[in-house]
């Protein structure tokens, strides 16, 4: 597998993300080509959507993630919410890496987003097996520092299920399923950075993954908290 960073210049609210990722990918001398993954900062799909309001204090941050959470866990130093079905601080709100006084929010619908970025790069480069990944960077329980996460994609099947299979031992698996998105997303994140690093794409190329056309959704990949096998620690509210 090759990773393939692709600097962008600064992206602007309401920038067309299609041609921002030709841009880069000329910048590069690189082209997208079948088989390949094309990671995206979920800050830029956000940033062409014009995601982004207004956060000069906290206060006003804080009103925004309680607008934007689906569901308010716990308000302390963080706000710690479900969206989209994922447990993250602040509905995924982030205020570094955008305008003085404002804030950027998710992309609205980021398995949809995930699809129709792909359909446009897959006319427009003529492909015939591509992927589209978009990612964010998050912060797991109990470990420090930040790791990639995927809130979309689309074209490749984002979770394998291992269950049923059996280990070098002969026993079979009864749980195991491999979450090939999150574990892409950590690896093009390496890339990506979190402060100027300017680098919104990553190409991931040379991987072979189970291709689909089928339509992705969270309703497929993601669980409630009472499926959770942590879910004895879930705050009570869910």
């Amino acid at each position: 597998m090759n990773l393939i960073a692709l600097k962008s210049a600064l992206l602007n609210p309401g920038d067309d993300l299609i041609s921002a990722i030709g841009k880069a990918l000329s910048r590069k001398k690189e082209k997208l080509k079948n088989g390949d993954i094309l990671a995206i900062a979920s800050k830029a799909v956000a940033f062409s959507q014009n995601r982004l309001e207004k956060a000069g204090n906290e206060k006003e941050f804080r009103a925004l993630v309680r607008r934007e959470a689906d569901v308010v866990l716990e308000d302390g130093e963080m706000v710690i919410t479900l969206k989209n079905g994922i447990l993250i601080p602040n509905a995924g709100i982030d205020r570094s890496n955008t305008p003085e006084g404002m804030a950027v929010m998710w992309p609205k619908e980021p398995f949809t987003d995930a699809r129709k970025i792909r359909k446009e790069l897959m006319k427009k480069s003529d492909l015939k097996k591509f992927g589209i990944l978009i990612t964010d960077s998050h912060c797991q329980p109990l470990r420090l520092g930040t790791s990639g996460i995927a809130i979309g994609w689309d074209g490749f099947i984002g979770v394998e299920d291992m269950r049923g299979a059996k280990d070098l031992f002969g026993k079979k698996m009864n749980y195991t399923q491999i979450s090939l998105a999150d574990d892409l997303s950590s690896a093009a994140n390496i890339l990506m950075g979190e402060t100027d690093a300017s680098v919104p794409f990553v190409i991931i190329r040379g991987l072979n993954v189970r291709w689909t056309e089928k339509k992705s959704s969270k309703k497929d990949y993601f669980i409630s908290p009472e499926e959770d096998i942590y879910k004895s620690f879930h705050n009570k509210k869910l």
